[in-house]
Protein backbone atom coordinates (compact mmCIF):
# COMPACT_ATOMS: atom_id res chain seq x y z
CA UNK A 1 0.00 0.00 0.00
CA UNK A 2 2.68 2.37 1.22
CA UNK A 3 4.21 1.62 -2.75
CA UNK A 4 1.20 2.24 -3.87
CA UNK A 5 1.04 6.02 -2.59
CA UNK A 6 4.14 6.36 -3.34
CA UNK A 7 3.90 5.51 -7.31
CA UNK A 8 0.72 7.97 -7.04
CA UNK A 9 2.55 10.85 -5.42
CA UNK A 10 5.89 10.58 -7.95
CA UNK A 11 2.79 10.04 -11.12
CA UNK A 12 1.41 13.67 -9.98
CA UNK A 13 4.78 15.41 -10.10
CA UNK A 14 5.68 13.66 -13.41
CA UNK A 15 2.75 15.55 -15.03
CA UNK A 16 4.85 18.60 -14.78
CA UNK A 17 7.60 16.57 -16.65
CA UNK A 18 6.27 16.75 -20.16
CA UNK A 19 5.08 19.93 -22.06
CA UNK A 20 1.19 19.33 -22.95
CA UNK A 21 1.86 22.03 -25.91
CA UNK A 22 3.31 24.47 -27.67
CA UNK A 23 2.89 28.71 -28.59
CA UNK A 24 3.74 30.01 -31.71
CA UNK A 25 4.99 33.69 -30.90
CA UNK A 26 7.35 36.59 -30.82
CA UNK A 27 6.59 36.51 -27.12
CA UNK A 28 5.14 35.77 -24.05
CA UNK A 29 3.14 38.01 -22.07
CA UNK A 30 -0.36 37.33 -20.83
CA UNK A 31 -1.74 33.79 -19.55
CA UNK A 32 -5.46 33.96 -18.17
CA UNK A 33 -8.14 30.88 -17.47
CA UNK A 34 -11.39 31.59 -17.63
CA UNK A 35 -14.39 30.68 -15.67
CA UNK A 36 -15.78 28.35 -19.22
CA UNK A 37 -12.75 26.16 -19.06
CA UNK A 38 -10.73 28.52 -21.80
CA UNK A 39 -7.44 29.78 -21.89
CA UNK A 40 -6.30 33.02 -23.80
CA UNK A 41 -2.91 34.11 -24.21
CA UNK A 42 -1.54 37.48 -24.63
CA UNK A 43 1.23 37.96 -27.19
CA UNK A 44 3.11 40.69 -29.36
CA UNK A 45 0.12 40.06 -32.08
CA UNK A 46 -3.25 39.49 -30.73
CA UNK A 47 -4.58 37.15 -28.45
CA UNK A 48 -5.28 33.28 -28.80
CA UNK A 49 -7.18 31.18 -27.45
CA UNK A 50 -7.35 27.24 -26.00
CA UNK A 51 -10.02 24.99 -25.37
CA UNK A 52 -7.97 21.79 -23.94
CA UNK A 53 -6.08 23.44 -21.48
CA UNK A 54 -3.16 24.31 -23.78
CA UNK A 55 -2.29 21.71 -25.89
CA UNK A 56 -3.77 23.55 -28.92
CA UNK A 57 -4.40 27.21 -30.08
CA UNK A 58 -6.09 29.32 -32.13
CA UNK A 59 -6.22 33.06 -32.75
CA UNK A 60 -8.94 35.07 -31.14
CA UNK A 61 -7.27 38.54 -32.06
CA UNK A 62 -4.87 38.25 -34.92
CA UNK A 63 -3.28 42.26 -35.14
CA UNK A 64 0.10 43.39 -35.71
CA UNK A 65 0.35 46.00 -32.71
CA UNK A 66 -2.62 44.21 -30.78
CA UNK A 67 0.15 43.96 -28.07
CA UNK A 68 -1.32 42.52 -24.70
CA UNK A 69 0.57 42.38 -22.03
CA UNK A 70 -2.00 41.98 -19.64
CA UNK A 71 -4.97 40.15 -19.28
CA UNK A 72 -7.59 40.80 -16.26
CA UNK A 73 -11.27 39.59 -15.58
CA UNK A 74 -13.63 41.77 -13.68
CA UNK A 75 -16.95 40.19 -13.59
CA UNK A 76 -17.91 39.50 -17.02
CA UNK A 77 -15.61 42.01 -18.67
CA UNK A 78 -12.42 41.19 -20.17
CA UNK A 79 -9.66 43.93 -20.21
CA UNK A 80 -6.77 43.79 -22.46
CA UNK A 81 -3.43 45.99 -21.82
CA UNK A 82 -0.74 46.80 -23.27
CA UNK A 83 1.73 48.31 -25.31
CA UNK A 84 -0.31 51.08 -26.83
CA UNK A 85 -3.83 48.37 -26.14
CA UNK A 86 -6.41 48.68 -23.68
CA UNK A 87 -9.40 46.98 -25.09
CA UNK A 88 -12.45 45.46 -23.74
CA UNK A 89 -14.84 42.52 -24.30
CA UNK A 90 -18.00 41.92 -22.82
CA UNK A 91 -18.94 38.26 -24.89
CA UNK A 92 -15.75 36.21 -24.23
CA UNK A 93 -13.54 37.84 -26.21
CA UNK A 94 -15.36 37.55 -29.38
CA UNK A 95 -15.41 41.32 -30.02
CA UNK A 96 -13.49 44.08 -28.38
CA UNK A 97 -13.54 47.85 -28.39
CA UNK A 98 -10.65 50.29 -27.69
CA UNK A 99 -10.63 52.49 -24.71
CA UNK A 100 -9.82 55.77 -23.83
CA UNK A 101 -9.59 56.71 -20.18
CA UNK A 102 -9.29 60.30 -19.07
CA UNK A 103 -6.53 60.84 -16.98
CA UNK A 104 -4.44 58.24 -19.11
CA UNK A 105 -1.79 60.66 -21.08
CA UNK A 106 -0.42 57.58 -23.29
CA UNK A 107 -1.44 53.85 -23.48
CA UNK A 108 2.11 52.18 -23.37
CA UNK A 109 0.64 50.10 -20.62
CA UNK A 110 3.36 47.52 -19.07
CA UNK A 111 1.25 46.57 -16.31
CA UNK A 112 -2.35 46.42 -15.25
CA UNK A 113 -4.69 45.09 -12.81
CA UNK A 114 -8.10 45.66 -11.96
CA UNK A 115 -10.43 44.09 -9.26
CA UNK A 116 -13.47 45.71 -7.50
CA UNK A 117 -13.92 48.73 -9.66
CA UNK A 118 -10.48 49.55 -8.52
CA UNK A 119 -7.73 49.59 -11.12
CA UNK A 120 -4.06 50.05 -10.99
CA UNK A 121 -1.87 50.77 -14.32
CA UNK A 122 2.06 51.27 -15.16
CA UNK A 123 2.31 53.67 -18.05
CA UNK A 124 5.66 52.86 -19.53
CA UNK A 125 6.92 56.74 -19.32
CA UNK A 126 4.46 58.52 -17.23
CA UNK A 127 4.75 56.16 -14.22
CA UNK A 128 1.61 54.49 -12.09
CA UNK A 129 -2.25 55.63 -12.12
CA UNK A 130 -5.12 54.57 -10.05
CA UNK A 131 -9.01 54.47 -11.35
CA UNK A 132 -11.65 54.16 -8.54
CA UNK A 133 -14.75 53.99 -10.98
CA UNK A 134 -13.48 50.57 -12.59
CA UNK A 135 -11.49 52.59 -15.10
CA UNK A 136 -13.28 55.38 -16.79
CA UNK A 137 -11.10 57.83 -15.41
CA UNK A 138 -7.69 57.50 -13.77
CA UNK A 139 -4.86 59.99 -11.54
CA UNK A 140 -1.43 60.11 -11.65
CA UNK A 141 0.07 58.37 -7.97
CA UNK A 142 3.67 57.92 -6.37
CA UNK A 143 2.92 54.87 -4.15
CA UNK A 144 5.07 55.10 -0.99
CA UNK A 145 7.30 52.53 -1.06
CA UNK A 146 6.90 51.00 -4.33
CA UNK A 147 10.07 51.45 -6.59
CA UNK A 148 10.16 53.15 -10.15
CA UNK A 149 9.55 50.71 -13.25
CA UNK A 150 9.21 50.58 -17.18
CA UNK A 151 7.47 47.01 -16.46
CA UNK A 152 5.28 45.17 -13.83
CA UNK A 153 3.76 42.17 -13.16
CA UNK A 154 0.31 42.71 -11.32
CA UNK A 155 -2.24 40.91 -9.66
CA UNK A 156 -5.11 41.46 -6.68
CA UNK A 157 -6.15 39.05 -4.52
CA UNK A 158 -9.04 40.02 -2.76
CA UNK A 159 -8.74 43.72 -1.99
CA UNK A 160 -4.59 42.94 -1.67
CA UNK A 161 -2.94 44.49 -4.33
CA UNK A 162 0.62 42.88 -5.77
CA UNK A 163 3.00 44.52 -7.97
CA UNK A 164 6.34 43.11 -9.43
CA UNK A 165 8.48 45.59 -10.42
CA UNK A 166 10.67 44.11 -12.88
CA UNK A 167 14.01 42.65 -11.22
CA UNK A 168 13.06 44.13 -7.94
CA UNK A 169 10.61 42.05 -6.12
CA UNK A 170 7.52 41.94 -4.66
CA UNK A 171 5.56 44.26 -3.04
CA UNK A 172 1.76 44.63 -1.73
CA UNK A 173 -0.40 46.98 -0.96
CA UNK A 174 -3.66 46.89 0.99
CA UNK A 175 -4.95 50.73 0.81
CA UNK A 176 -5.95 50.63 -2.72
CA UNK A 177 -2.54 51.01 -3.77
CA UNK A 178 -1.32 54.08 -1.98
CA UNK A 179 1.19 52.69 -0.17
CA UNK A 180 3.38 49.50 -0.73
CA UNK A 181 5.38 46.93 1.64
CA UNK A 182 7.92 44.45 0.26
CA UNK A 183 7.25 40.57 0.17
CA UNK A 184 9.97 38.94 0.78
CA UNK A 185 10.61 36.39 -2.14
CA UNK A 186 12.72 33.53 -3.20
CA UNK A 187 14.14 35.20 -6.31
CA UNK A 188 13.36 38.94 -7.41
CA UNK A 189 13.11 38.75 -11.20
CA UNK A 190 9.84 38.33 -11.45
CA UNK A 191 7.90 37.80 -14.47
CA UNK A 192 4.00 36.80 -13.41
CA UNK A 193 1.82 36.90 -10.69
CA UNK A 194 -1.58 34.88 -9.95
CA UNK A 195 -3.81 33.68 -7.46
CA UNK A 196 -6.73 31.20 -6.75
CA UNK A 197 -7.97 29.75 -4.00
CA UNK A 198 -6.90 32.25 -1.79
CA UNK A 199 -3.06 31.54 -2.77
CA UNK A 200 -0.61 33.52 -4.73
CA UNK A 201 1.53 31.77 -7.10
CA UNK A 202 4.72 33.54 -8.84
CA UNK A 203 6.97 33.19 -12.15
CA UNK A 204 10.60 33.99 -12.19
CA UNK A 205 13.47 33.39 -13.65
CA UNK A 206 14.38 29.96 -11.85
CA UNK A 207 11.53 28.67 -11.07
CA UNK A 208 6.95 28.35 -10.49
CA UNK A 209 6.43 29.46 -6.66
CA UNK A 210 3.72 28.98 -4.33
CA UNK A 211 3.74 31.62 -1.38
CA UNK A 212 2.47 29.10 1.72
CA UNK A 213 2.20 30.17 5.84
CA UNK A 214 5.86 28.40 5.88
CA UNK A 215 6.94 30.14 3.30
CA UNK A 216 7.54 30.02 -0.54
CA UNK A 217 7.29 26.60 -2.02
CA UNK A 218 8.80 26.10 -5.51
CA UNK A 219 6.93 23.69 -7.94
CA UNK A 220 8.84 23.64 -10.64
CA UNK A 221 12.03 24.90 -11.75
CA UNK A 222 12.72 26.77 -14.78
CA UNK A 223 12.00 30.18 -16.49
CA UNK A 224 8.09 31.27 -16.02
CA UNK A 225 6.86 33.94 -18.24
CA UNK A 226 3.26 33.63 -17.81
CA UNK A 227 0.75 31.65 -15.53
CA UNK A 228 -2.65 31.06 -14.79
CA UNK A 229 -4.73 29.57 -12.62
CA UNK A 230 -7.74 27.42 -12.43
CA UNK A 231 -10.66 30.01 -11.40
CA UNK A 232 -12.51 27.04 -9.29
CA UNK A 233 -10.17 24.15 -8.85
CA UNK A 234 -7.57 24.72 -6.09
CA UNK A 235 -4.03 24.02 -6.94
CA UNK A 236 -4.62 23.28 -10.82
CA UNK A 237 -2.28 25.81 -13.15
CA UNK A 238 -0.74 26.62 -16.36
CA UNK A 239 1.83 28.45 -17.54
CA UNK A 240 4.58 29.23 -20.52
CA UNK A 241 7.91 28.69 -20.17
CA UNK A 242 10.92 30.41 -21.68
CA UNK A 243 10.79 28.54 -25.24
CA UNK A 244 6.97 28.93 -25.70
CA UNK A 245 6.24 25.29 -23.96
CA UNK A 246 3.22 25.24 -22.03
CA UNK A 247 2.83 23.08 -19.27
CA UNK A 248 0.57 22.19 -16.61
CA UNK A 249 0.30 21.49 -12.69
CA UNK A 250 -0.90 18.85 -11.84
Amino acid sequence: MRRLLTLWVLGLGALAQVPVGQVATRDVHALLWLPDGRLLFGHHDGLQVSEDEGRTWRDLVRKTGFDAMALVLEGDRLLAAGHWVLSESRNGGKTWRNLRPRGLPALDLHGYAASGGLHFALEATHGYFVSEDGGKTFKSTAPKGLPKAGMAAMVFQGKTLYVAPMGQGLYQSSDGGRTFTQVPTPEREIYALATGAGTLYLGGKTGLWQRTPAGWKRLWQGAVLALAVHPQEAGRLVFIDGQGRVWKLP
